[in-house]
């Protein structure tokens, strides 16, 4: 039987997955070990894809803290949003915090400073620290309902950083969520391969070379992560959860296959 189809034959069937550890070359077991780490993006493509808004604080720490008290009650009692557009009709359009500034409305060098600014100007957000612009928010969920309280004003915030920044956001949860589910895969499939190889000079096992382990614990992760994948899209599971569900349900497929094949072949003799 032909690759891919060779493998897929091996993993749904226990003896198989340990019957079937010689049928891949490196070449089709690296290629076969990037297809399962892919599909466990999946998951995370298709919810950024419906993600209507991202927490801003998560590239920006502490980033709404200058809104003190003080800074939201001036806010809503002056500040007008109408038409996309911020006006402040207040004497006191900068406030000054421990944890930043808030500057509202136009003000000559407002985004000038090493501490965290939030300037409110009349066409968009701007924040920055120590001199560096951080991000711009242009004013679309920010609006006059928004400053009602500092929640809904934080979210609407939020709301319209992601989608003025959509696509960079979305491809870096797909690039770290690719490097975390990485680093778990080869922490599965380098661990118990070196486990496994660790009882080649036992007598009671068939196993004889690190790339029959290898194999042999590719096989055995093959349907762990499409049930993993297939659970997170039915129930519409956040990334930890699969990675969980998939090591979960490995662990128990490889204690199937020792219970099943003692990690010895049919023909095989001490």
């Amino acid at each position: 039987m032909p690759y891919p189809f060779n493998y897929f034959a091996s993993i749904f069937n226990f003896r198989s997955s340990f019957a079937n550890r010689k049928k891949l070359s490196w070449f089709q077991m690296i290629f076969t070990s990037f297809f399962l780490i892919s599909i466990t993006l999946l998951p995370v493509a298709l919810q950024n894809a419906q993600l209507k808004t991202y927490p801003l604080t998560t590239f920006v720490s502490d980033v709404f803290d200058p809104l003190s008290t003080d800074v939201m009650k001036d806010i809503q009692e002056h500040v007008v949003i109408k038409d996309q557009e911020l006006t402040y009709t207040g004497t006191n359009p900068v406030h000054k915090t421990s944890k930043g500034q808030v500057i509202l409305g136009q003000e000559a060098k407002a985004s000038e400073g090493k501490e965290l600014t939030l300037h409110f100007d009349r066409k968009q957000l701007i924040i920055s620290k120590e001199n560096k612009e951080l991000a711009t928010v242009s004013y679309q969920a920010i609006n006059q309902e928004s400053l009602r309280d500092k929640k809904s004003f934080t979210q609407a915030i939020s709301s319209d950083w992601f989608r003025d920044n959509r696509l960079p956001v979305s491809l870096f949860l797909v690039i770290f969520s690719g490097f975390l589910s990485t680093v778990n895969y080869l922490i599965l499939i380098v661990g118990a391969s070196s486990f496994l190889y660790l009882t080649r000079k036992s007598r009671l096992f068939s196993l004889q070379t690190f790339k029959e382990c290898f194999n042999c614990i590719l096989n055995c992760l093959g349907l762990p992560i499409l049930l993993s994948v297939f659970i997170s899209l039915l129930f519409h599971q956040v990334f930890t959860t699969t990675i969980m569900i998939q090591n979960v349900l490995f662990v128990l497929y490889l204690a199937m296959v020792f219970y099943k094949t003692h990690f010895r072949d049919t023909d095989y003799h001490r």
